[in-house]
């Protein structure tokens, strides 16, 4: 029988001479080499793809799965003459071989997402005669088109493999027609991001289709997303079953849900992403634990550097090294208590350090569209306006001021209410020129920006300051170094309100700063008050008169007072 569907039963070496099959075969939408053969193989009469090795001159063991096609040179010149298919068409469907990425129809994805075993659809091998190659992905268990659940093993138990399988539709343990194997369909959740994963991977997807992605995404080829959703997919699974080991087997496959999950994931960058980025690092696998990278960065296949840089820097804003604050996003589902601190990038920091101002103070001026975000990821994690003014205080110094007249705004600010003072809305109406001020270089050694700055609009300043309190959210974290621009006092002070109780130990947040700042009034609160009324005090003389006073000290050596008995002072007081 051999004989009669071969055109020649000798094998030689030369490639002239390889036999061919009697009746030539054309690709169909989404078949890859491994089904081609297969099919092949089956409308020529054959019982097993042994024959296929015989006619190339293989070992009667060689493999022919996916998984394999990347592990050793693929001859299409061969292939082609087997199949009477033109070699250029079976160019278009070889992966290209291992190590790096290879080619899934156009997609550059990793050798490891292609899985050794077969699995089929029932239902689309009774409709139409043919498997596909996307069957062959480990993210997929069901038929993209169908939503059928892929099987992978005959009802008798056996698993279903290129070689084990006696032709395309029967099982060759036990003869049973596989196109009448019992299974059900998936249900899909979400519409949209199944179409859009699709959209990524799928041969017979229709890639017309314009996806509203993050621009900070659209440098990233299909299979560079693709790799992105799976191995986020991936953790998610890990996480949500209690594995703490990637090293899974080689009948592994990522359940739809989680695909669709990171999938919309993506689409809803980089709020949704980050969101996902989190629940994956509150459960580490252990080939991550010791390390300080993100797990989604240490899953990504070295091979893809830009992406693995890439989502480094994005998980940067949340997961970096350094100075961090817990701070409120207004587009996130996450909860206020669930919000990780976001790591300042070097270009906040500098512009803080120049505003003189707390970073997270910083962070609302840039969520409220006064300045523009100088980290675009941070950007759209605070949902700051794109289109805000850039920073620029330069303009401010160019005429400085050896005397200015009126009041310093930091002075001011302090003075017109005891907490929750607006400080952000108040440098927005400085920057968009609503309060004119003088700059004027400061005679110590500090020239912040917010400590040079002086204004005659002094009403301007209160209104501002007595119509609203601060936006920010009572959680945000500040660090200690924060607390000396709100609640002002030297450094051996706050060491030693600390030690004695008063500001409380661990983490400090805008609700214990308020609570201090409603309780007690410092030193300089008392002589900021004294200076807008118009009754500037040298500090030895405030001192002394402080003491005669009898104001009792919240602790012997800090001039901290109760704000009822500062308040009761100030208004006895006279000049």
């Amino acid at each position: 029988m051999n004989k009669f569907f071969l055109e020649t039963n000798e094998l030689v070496s030369s490639q002239m001479d390889i036999p061919s099959y009697a009746f030539p075969i054309e690709p169909r939408p989404g078949e890859g080499v491994p089904d081609l053969l297969m099919r092949a193989t089956f409308e020529n009469g054959f019982s097993g793809m042994r024959v296929v090795n015989l006619m190339l001159g293989y070992a009667e063991n060689t493999q022919w799965s996916h998984s394999a096609m990347t592990a050793r040179t693929i001859d299409a010149v061969a292939i082609g003459k087997i199949l009477g298919v033109k070699e250029e068409r079976i160019l278009e469907l070889l992966y290209g071989r291992e190590p790096g990425p290879v080619n899934f129809f156009g997609a550059k994805i990793s050798p490891f997402i292609l899985g050794r075993t077969r699995k089929i659809s029932p239902a689309h091998l009774k409709q139409k005669g043919y498997q596909k190659a996307i069957w062959s992905l480990r993210c997929f268990s069901f038929d993209p088109e169908n939503r059928e659940k892929l099987v992978d093993q005959c009802s008798c138990g056996v698993r279903l493999t290129f070689e084990r399988t006696a032709a395309l539709a029967f099982c060759n343990y036990c003869g049973a027609d596989l196109r009448e194997l019992e299974t059900s369909n998936v249900d899909i959740a979400d519409e949209a991001a199944l179409q859009f994963f699709l959209s990524l991977i799928d041969p017979c997807a229709d890639r017309s289709r314009e996806w509203n992605v993050d621009d900070s995404l659209r440098q990233f080829s299909r299979g560079e997303l693709f790799t992105l959703i799976v191995e986020s997919a991936k953790l998610l699974n890990l996480q949500a079953t209690g594995r703490k080991d990637t090293k899974l087997g080689e009948n592994y496959i990522i359940p739809h849900t989680f695909i669709l999950g990171a999938a919309n994931s993506v689409l809803n960058w980089p709020n949704g992403f980050l969101d996902m980025a989190i629940s994956i690092e509150d459960s580490r696998v252990t080939n991550c634990r010791r390390s300080k990278t993100h797990p989604l960065v240490a899953s990504i296949p070295r091979n893809f550097k830009d992406l693995r840089w890439f989502l480094r820097k994005e998980l940067n804003i949340l997961f970096g090294k350094g100075k961090r604050v817990r701070f409120h996003y207004p587009s996130t589902s996450i909860a206020q208590v669930d919000h990780p601190p976001i790591f300042y990038p070097k270009a906040v920091k500098l512009q803080g350090k120049a505003l003189g101002l707390p970073l997270c103070e910083v962070l609302n001026l840039y969520q409220i569209g006064s300045v523009q975000c100088p980290d675009r990821s941070l950007g759209l994690l605070l949902g700051a306006p794109a289109n805000a003014p850039l920073l620029n205080i330069e303009s401010f110094k160019e005429n400085p001021s050896a005397e200015a007249k009126g009041l310093p705004i930091f002075e001011l600010v302090h003075a017109s209410r005891s907490s929750k003072h607006p400080w952000a809305h108040v440098f927005a109406a400085i920057l968009n020129g609503e309060i004119k001020v003088r700059w004027q270089p400061s005679k110590g050694n500090s020239n912040w920006f917010s400590k040079c700055l002086f204004t005659t609009d002094e009403a301007r300043v209160r209104k501002i300051c007595q119509s609203r309190g601060s936006t920010l959210s009572p959680d945000t974290e500040i660090s200690i170094d924060d607390l000396l621009f709100y609640f002002r006092m030297m450094r051996t002070s706050r060491a030693i309100l600390r030690g004695a109780g008063v500001i409380p130990p661990g983490r400090l947040t805008l609700n214990i700063l308020w609570e201090l700042q409603e309780r007690y009034m410092t030193f300089q609160d008392i002589k900021t008050h004294l200076l807008v009324k118009g009754m500037p005090q040298f500090p030895n003389f405030l001192g002394r008169d402080l003491d005669s006073s009898g104001l009792r000290r919240i602790v012997p050596e800090v001039r901290l007072y109760e704000r009822e008995e500062a308040e009761a002072y100030l208004r006895a007081f006279r000049s």
